[in-house]
């Protein structure tokens, strides 16, 4: 909270300003230790079987108090709360000893100009006995004029919507007092997701689902699916998911794993496509 009030009373633009340039920014923490409580938490707001072993975006969940600090650092260039979160990528690349320690580092050094606005990279990383285990590449979005480098796009990665066989499909239900329930476990207090009063400031006709939780909850409806680590998951964040609501998953297999889709209950307007792979 007191990072969150620091971001809305500073003086950071919503864009980066032409030139300014990137400083690299780095965080660190030596000694990270997971809590079982709160993971069994994070299990219940997004439904993960029992079965399914240690949920692949937790650990963006624990590594958020560690984000809010990057955030209002000096060097990051803009006020987060002007920022869409764009994609995400995550790699499982073992399976992580729950009772061990873990080291955790945050990085931050790209702003990409394109033909929409600027995106903003950063990097989350998890090492245990000096071997990366989870990294994450979270990149986000600030709209508004640019001037693109030659032949700069906003990167494309998507498949079908409507896969043409071997679909399975579950409805989720997106509860009334969901911003609140994985705000507090998260610590991702941002307003657009608390109250319709607040998104509506931010120009949402009502209260938005975080896309983190849109993530975990389609992964838990496809964890009998889901590829042994190594895996990558490549999550590309479409349409708001509005407070309440339902969405449909839809779920098929492919040779090396397995594709993902949120969308309306009537399949005509997506809101998240995700692909989940073997390394």
């Amino acid at each position: 909270m007191p990072a969150y009030a620091r971001v809305m009373l500073g003086s950071k633009p919503y864009r980066a300003l032409a030139h300014s340039g990137t400083r690299p920014i780095e965080l660190e923490a030596q000694q990270v230790k997971l809590s079982a409580a709160h993971l069994a938490r994070y299990c219940e707001l997004c439904a993960v079987p029992p079965s399914a072993g240690l949920p692949a975006a937790y650990l963006h969940v624990v590594a958020m108090p560690m984000h809010m600090q990057l955030f209002i650092a000096k060097d990051f260039p803009v006020k987060v709360l002007g920022l869409i979160h764009l994609r995400n990528t995550i790699r499982v690349m073992r399976e992580i000893e729950l009772h061990r320690p873990l080291r955790l580092s945050i990085f931050f050094d790209t702003i990409r100009l394109t033909d929409f606005g600027q995106e903003y990279d950063f990097t989350t990383r998890y090492e245990q006995d000096g071997e990366v285990v989870w990294e994450e590449i979270s990149t986000m979005f600030a709209r508004g004029e640019a001037v693109p480098k030659e032949g700069s796009k906003r990167p494309v990665i998507e498949r079908s919507m409507h896969p043409s066989s071997g679909v399975s499909t579950t409805v989720l239900e997106v509860p009334k007092k969901i911003g609140w329930r994985y705000a507090r476990v998260s610590g991702d207090v941002n307003p657009i997701h608390l109250t319709t009063r607040m998104a509506k400031v931010f120009g949402f006709k009502q209260a938005v689902a975080h896309g983190m939780w849109s993530l975990g909850r389609c992964l838990s409806a496809a964890a009998a699916q889901l590829p042994q680590a190594p895996m990558q998951i490549d999550t590309q964040f479409k349409l708001p998911v509005y407070i309440p609501s339902q969405a449909l998953a839809r779920i098929w297999s492919t040779d090396d794993g397995v594709d993902i889709s949120m969308c309306t209950t009537r399949g005509d307007r997506l809101h998240l496509a995700m692909q989940v792979r073997r390394l």
